[in-house]
């Protein structure tokens, strides 16, 4: 698995936060066998929970970006070209710097899902 493959996994998995989370709620209040998906939703979100709190005590203003381009609090904005010009504008900053953020968050996406186990890079059967 190369880095660009997993740089889209976790892109995909964080923008699916929300889900995850109520996918969990549903298996806990239901409270029946746990599947395996459980387990890898948990793993996902607490991927993105590190990030956040990572981002929240480093620097709170990307901590925001990654709220809004991933739609962690609420509905996802767009993240095509007009949609990162459009954060330019809120976060009062470049296109370019929006672009560099989000290429920032990927990363560190990328570091928390290997330390969780949500990601395998290397392999071990479990590549997604």
């Amino acid at each position: 698995m190369c880095v660009k493959e997993c740089k889209r996994i976790v892109e995909r998995e964080a923008k699916r936060y929300r889900e995850h989370k109520a996918f969990i709620r549903g298996v806990e209040d239901a409270r029946e066998t746990v599947p395996e998906r459980y387990r890898e939703s948990v793993k996902w979100v607490l991927t993105v929970d590190y990030v956040l709190a990572y981002l929240h005590r480093v620097n709170e203003e990307k901590e925001r970006f990654f709220r809004f381009y991933f739609g962690v609090d609420g509905e996802r904005r767009r993240t095509d070209k007009g949609g990162m010009i459009a954060l330019s504008f809120e976060f009062h900053t470049s296109a370019s710097a929006m672009y560099a953020w989000r290429k920032e968050m990927r990363t560190l996406l990328v570091i928390a899902a290997a330390q969780t186990g949500a990601l395998r890079p290397y392999g071990n059967g479990m590549n997604r």
